[in-house]
């Protein structure tokens, strides 16, 4: 956390440390994976001459049986890595995002990787300009929109990232509400790393911006909140 005195924004948590950890947990499960299944081929080895004395059509069978075994496994460990490359995808557009808002001015107040019931969210901005929950996307390609629909290279997405969105947003201000803060709803926004955004209007009330632009987008905000209030919001949220 940025001291007292620093001219920049005040920063808890790390970003990206979540998905860091989740990247490390799929590798694990991927080597785990591939360990049983090079101690399933070695013991089958040692065994293949046994198993040959029960006749041709059996050792066939017992074959056949080990090679789909071997294959579903190395299946299962492709799938651990390939969801372990997109969490470190997904932590270096966290970590790029969170370096840009750490370098924000005094006077904002940035929390990293926010655990909710509703799941992390990756940064959360607090100032007199009000309360932003920013969702980090590290896809590529050309992000568009289709009427009220996101779309990449012109198919829509694999989720709803704008009801994802908002359900961070409901998921703070019902937190703020609990606390007895406020009841002042943040808005959501999705920031994206590496894709080339042509959105110039908000999708179902939410900002969609190429992080080239969050700067920018962030110092236009209009002021309106007090600074007693943002504090009080920050010393809940942190």
């Amino acid at each position: 956390m940025a001291g007292s005195g620093s001219t920049r924004a005040t920063v808890y948590n790390k970003a990206g440390a979540g998905v860091r950890k989740m990247e490390s947990v799929r590798w694990l499960a991927a080597l785990f994976v591939l360990i049983i299944m090079f101690a399933g081929i070695y013991f089958y080895s040692k065994s293949s001459k046994a198993i040959t004395t029960l006749g041709i059509p059996v050792s066939l069978v017992v074959f056949v049986g080990i090679i789909y075994w071997i294959k579903a496994m190395g299946d299962k460990a492709d799938a651990y890595a390939d969801r372990a490359l997109d969490a470190r995808r997904g932590a270096v557009a966290e970590e790029e995002v969170g370096n840009l808002l750490g370098e924000l001015p005094a006077g904002y107040f940035v929390v990293h990787d926010f655990v909710t019931q509703r799941g992390n969210i990756d940064h959360i901005v607090i100032s007199t300009k009000g309360i932003l929950t920013i969702e980090t996307k590290s896809h590529r390609g050309v992000v568009g929109c289709e009427g009220e629909m996101l779309t990449r290279d012109g198919k829509p997405f694999e989720k709803d990232f704008i009801k994802q969105a908002w359900a961070q947003a409901y998921s703070i201000r019902d937190h703020l509400t609990e606390k007895g803060v406020c009841n002042l709803r943040p808005q959501p926004v999705i920031v994206f790393t590496d894709a080339d955004v042509q959105v110039n209007k908000k999708v179902r009330g939410v900002h969609i911006l190429g992080i080239k632009d969050l700067q920018a987008f962030l110092e236009g905000l209009p002021a309106w909140m007090s600074e007693r209030l943002s504090k009080g919001i920050i010393d809940c949220l942190s």
